[in-house]
């Protein structure tokens, strides 16, 4: 891990020692019943049902419980049960913004989650999403040990496919942190992303130049991923239509997300580096206080 980063991420860990994970209630695979135990067992240790869905392996099936109910269901072993977080962060060059805690406040934030997880005895992993999709080393420990590769990925979040090479556990929670700062459709992310998992959340962080860029004046824009400069006139007209624009883009990410049973949750980067105030997460019912 870069020293950079340190500080913020240790920051967003001490932050979120104060909290834990919430338990999905439910999983998209329509899992039924409680689970049968907490205690460490074998990985083909019997721990639950779910209902049995097309292309699930035939010799899962509970034909006993089939007898009795004529329902299909399939039994899950303690590996498929075991509380996961999968954190998946945004590594386009975006997310890096000059003169802003964007960056800082993403890594913190992933820090405060894996905080969150160990007090709740989740297992975790942290991966960095872009051109390129990587498990992040040590992503799955202390956050001391973590080597972030940087925010260096050219292209925008979704030109990759963005579960394309990563081991994400089934039926655990994911959350997406990102600007969401692209111009692509939501669904595909969302879908992908919902796929298999029990829960997920997508929170977006802004810069404040971000949500209130300036009006007036001549500026020299550069594009975080090409590189392409461009000189424009930013009046009070073009900054109205950015910020429409950015105002569908959310109501966009919003839709994408309740289709799926998802939450959208935002954060301005400078609010929450200054005090670290996690409570939009206790209100979506990703955290609670432990």
């Amino acid at each position: 891990m870069a020293d950079d980063w340190g500080k913020p991420i240790a920051d967003g860990y001490n932050a979120g020692l104060g909290y834990a994970l919430v338990r999905p209630s439910r999983t998209p695979a329509g899992m039924i019943g409680e689970q049968l135990g907490s205690h460490v067992g074998s990985s083909v240790e019997f721990m639950d049902y779910r209902e049995y869905t097309p292309g699930d392996d035939l010799r899962r099936v509970d034909w006993s419980v089939y007898g009795r109910t004529d329902r299909l269901v399939v039994k899950l072993h303690r590996e498929e049960v075991t509380p996961h977080l999968d954190i998946l962060v945004d590594a386009s060059r975006s997310m890096a913004l000059a003169d802003s805690d964007k960056p800082a406040s993403v890594l913190g934030l992933a820090g405060a989650l894996s905080a969150a997880a160990d007090n709740a005895r989740w297992s975790r992993r942290l991966y960095a999403v872009g051109e390129q999709n990587d498990q992040v080393p040590g992503g799955e420990g202390n956050p001391q040990g973590w080597v972030w590769p940087g925010f260096d990925s050219r292209q925008p979040l979704g030109a990759t496919p963005i579960t394309a090479g990563l081991k994400l556990r089934r039926r655990g929670v994911r959350v997406l942190i990102s600007d969401l700062l692209f111009d692509s459709d939501p669904w595909p992310i969302v879908s992908r992303l919902a796929e298999g998992a029990s829960a997920l959340f997508v929170i977006q962080v802004l810069a404040t130049q971000d949500a209130n860029p300036p009006w007036n004046g001549d500026l020299r824009l550069v594009d975080s991923e090409t590189g392409l400069l461009r000189e424009v006139r930013l009046d009070s007209g073009a900054r109205d239509r950015y910020l429409q624009r950015l105002q569908t883009l959310r109501q966009q990410w919003s839709g994408a997300c309740r289709r799926v049973d998802g939450r959208l949750i935002e954060f301005i980067a400078e609010d929450l580096a200054a005090g670290w105030d996690l409570r939009p997460l206790v209100e979506r019912e990703l955290l609670r206080l432990s």
